[in-house]
């Protein structure tokens, strides 16, 4: 009996951590969402030097990284820009005069 709970422990660790990584926020293959102070939603993937961004649930556009002073600017052609450092977020497009000031929220799965 005690042999069979030798085996069940590290399996249930492994277990445990795999658990744990799906409840993380950002990394590879997980998305980050964002709530933005006008009511827009942003859903966004990270994929090395590129950004798929969706705005209120529509289909997701892409977006390149360009250089930035601090945190993490991408944009695309149409005139989509998205400044990410740390926790926050700044987005415009060219729709809109002023940018919206934007938090990461976590969503549950």
């Amino acid at each position: 009996m005690m042999h069979g709970i030798k085996f069940a422990a590290p399996a249930v660790a492994v277990a445990a951590l795999l658990l744990s990584a799906c409840m993380s926020v950002g990394g590879p293959g997980v998305s980050t969402y964002y709530e933005c102070d006008r009511g827009t939603r942003l859903k966004v993937d990270f994929r090395g030097d590129r950004a798929l961004v969706s705005v209120n649930g529509g289909r997701p556009e892409a977006m390149r990284s360009t250089p930035a002073a601090s945190g993490a600017i991408y944009e695309n052609r149409a005139g989509w820009r998205l400044h990410t450092k740390g926790n926050e977020a700044m987005w415009s497009t060219a729709l809109r005069s002023s940018p919206e000031t934007c938090r990461q929220v976590v969503v549950p799965r």
